[in-house]
This record gives structure tokens, C-alpha cells and sequence, in this order.
């Protein structure tokens, strides 16, 4: 996809490359000089007078996100490419703009979400490498790994000869195989007896990761917690309680803090 300035400050830069319109040139050449209100007044009368059938309305779109006056202005033109324009040259541009935007935000969950939609819809975009990495950084925030290690590897795959960004995502794998290592030397404990007593099942997921952020997520409501492993799941529980009504007591009040559709279960 074509590339141009990327004037978020709080974000990485990308490089300048020309516009197929020159005005649209001149609209980031006065942003970045300081100039803004001058180009978006640019974007503003050709989105005006450009028909949105037109696939150049997708690059106007595009420019307009990047001299928008807020973040917020920003966002929601690169949502309308990502929505509306997915088929158009620029949609793959908007996506990782979007993981940015989400990062920035603190908000690596989103990120991630931007990133599995970029990778799986547009697998042939030069900019997977460049996603990648940004996935894989925003995976290990939300804990991750797998997620993590397998954009790291998919990034370094598809590179080039971009030194500081192979060096970025080599950087990450590290962090794979140091945590694989580390991994490897830890003695896995014994799995923990059922419990005994009335449970609130919060959450069934896949991994360790997923299970210590759905545990944390029971504590901070201030309440008790077991992980049971059945059947490859990691079935997150808030127990055990002696009663009944003491475990629906629990159940109507994780509820009411984690939102969700927890239930109760018998003691075997």
C-alpha cells in the first residue's frame, strides 16, 4: 500500500512518499510545516467535491486522518477507510494506523485486534512486517505468547532488508526464547486437588496467560479463586464457598463487578 507521512508525534514515523494528487502532497507538506489548518481546509473541500464511489476518496480520506487537528479526528477517518474502504489501496494502511493509535492509547488489546484483522484479511501487504511488530509488542503487554512469538516469527519472514525493523522484531523473538527457556528449567507443579465446595465458574480459556488475567481480574473484585484444568481448559473459579446461597451470593456480586455470565457449580 502507498505510504505517507505519518505526523502523529507520539508514534513512530513512516517514510514521505509522493501522492498520486498533488494537492493531497501539498495538504501534508503544510501540516508539516506547521501549517494545519491549511490542509485540512485542502481535505475538507475535496472530500466536498470528490464523490465517495470514487476510489480517490479513500486516499483524500487517508490524508485527512493524518492532519487531522485530534486524535479522535484521526481515528474515525481511518475507520471509515478500514469500514467502508476495504478493498481500497490505503484500508491495509488504515488497520496498522489504528494498532498505532490503540497502542498509544494504552489500549494493547485493540491493538492486537487491529493487527489479527490486518494479517488475516490482507496476508500479501508489504506492511505485514511493520504489523508484526506492533502485534507482537501489544500481544506480550496482554499476555499473549503465542500470539507474540508467532507474529515475531512471521515478521522476520517477511522484513526485507529493513535493518532497524528486523532489529526490532529480532528483539521480540529473544523475548520468546528466553521465556521458553526459562520455562523449560521451572519444575511444573502439581495440578491443585478439585475444590472442595461451591464454585463461581468466571471463564474457560486455552492458556496459562488467559488464566492468570481472568485470576487477577477475580481479585481485584476481593475474591477467592481456583483454576481447574479439565478437558484442556483452564476453568477460572472464584471458591470455594460451604453453601449454596454463600456461592450465589458470590455469583450475583462477580456479576455485578466483571460483567459476564458466570455460574455456579455443584461440588463433585
Amino acid at each position: 500500500m502507498k505510504r505517507i507521512a505519518w505526523l502523529f508525534p507520539l508514534l513512530v514515523t513512516a517514510p514521505l512518499q509522493a501522492q498520486k494528487d498533488p494537492e493531497l502532497v501539498r495538504a501534508v507538506r503544510l501540516a508539516q510545516e506547521g501549517s494545519g489548518d491549511s490542509a485540512r481546509a485542502i481535505t475538507t473541500r475535496l472530500l466536498a467535491s470528490v464523490r465517495d464511489t470514487d476510489p480517490k476518496y479513500a486516499e483524500v480520506l487517508y490524508t485527512a486522518a493524518i492532519v487531522a487537528a485530534s486524535p479522535r479526528d484521526r481515528r474515525i477517518n481511518y475507520q471509515r477507510i478500514a469500514v467502508e474502504y476495504t478493498g481500497s489501496e490505503w484500508a491495509d494502511d488504515a488497520l496498522l494506523e489504528l494498532a498505532k493509535l490503540d497502542y498509544a492509547g494504552r489500549d494493547p488489546a485493540g491493538t492486537v485486534r487491529q493487527i489479527d484483522r490486518l494479517l488475516g484479511d490482507y496476508p500479501e501487504s508489504p506492511l505485514r512486517a511493520t504489523a508484526a511488530y506492533w502485534g507482537a509488542l501489544a500481544a506480550f503487554d496482554v499476555r499473549d505468547r503465542d500470539r507474540a512469538c508467532r507474529w515475531s516469527e512471521a515478521g522476520l519472514g517477511a522484513v526485507g532488508d529493513n535493518v532497524e525493523l528486523r532489529n526490532q522484531l529480532e528483539f521480540q523473538r529473544e523475548r520468546c526464547l528466553a521465556m521458553t527457556r526459562e520455562e523449560s528449567t521451572v519444575v511444573q507443579p502439581k495440578p491443585a486437588p478439585p475444590a472442595k465446595g461451591w464454585t463461581v465458574q468466571v471463564a474457560a480459556v486455552k492458556t496459562r496467560e488467559e488464566a492468570d488475567t481472568e485470576v487477577a481480574r477475580i481479585k481485584r473484585a476481593d475474591m477467592p479463586t481456583v483454576v481447574v484444568q479439565e478437558g484442556g481448559w483452564f476453568k477460572v473459579r472464584s471458591g470455594p464457598f460451604n453453601t449454596r446461597e454463600r456461592a450465589a451470593e458470590a455469583m450475583a456480586q462477580l456479576r455485578k463487578s466483571l460483567g459476564g455470565k458466570p455460574f455456579l457449580v455443584a461440588p463433585k
